[in-house]
């Protein structure tokens, strides 16, 4: 996926106060949520952000991002964010959301449909936080994308070591 993502949260904390985006179709959100492990092992947590939707041209523009942080005291054989963007879109519209493959599109159809597009970040080098880069997502044409229908889902995944099982939490906004 490109070159090894190094965010910590405080920057991710402070992306959600910084960014001020003037949109009009959809509010910037941000959603976090938290699984506690069994007893000695810590927590898990998703977050996920993504700003207003800006009108540029012909098209609609927002910005997202995603992280898993694992805070525990076990270490971490791998931490995964898997994210997907959602938007209903009519008329052959597409969507991208900032990743090396191609952006997803409706069908020629003038009914709305729902169309997704995801991947995800994970480290398996002890690290104990998976954190997407800042992306920019695009709408075209924004006449066949339908209000208030963006959404963002992270979840969140962690294996720790000398267990078998894995935990996971979402967050979505």
């Amino acid at each position: 996926m490109g070159k090894r993502i190094s965010l910590v949260m405080t920057s991710f904390v402070l992306a959600l106060g910084i960014f001020n985006f003037s949109g009009t179709s959809v509010s910037a959100a941000s959603n976090t949520n938290t699984v506690n492990m069994p007893t000695g092992y810590g927590s898990l947590t998703s977050n996920a952000w993504r700003s207003s939707l800006t009108i540029s041209g012909n098209t609609y523009q927002f910005q997202y991002q995603t992280s898993a942080i694992y805070n525990g005291t076990k270490s971490v054989d791998w931490i995964r964010t898997s994210w997907e963007a959602c938007a209903s879109l009519r008329n052959s519209a597409s969507m991208s959301i900032g990743i090396q493959a191609n952006g997803v599109s409706a069908s020629s159809s003038s009914t709305w449909q729902n169309v997704c597009q995801g991947t995800y970040w994970q480290n398996s080098n002890g690290a104990k936080g998976a954190y997407s880069e800042r992306r920019n997502a695009v709408i075209k044409p924004s006449a066949d994308y339908r209000s208030g229908t963006v959404s963002i889902q992270n979840e969140a995944k962690v294996k720790v070591v000398g267990d078998a099982r894995s935990w996971s939490v979402n967050a979505s906004v």
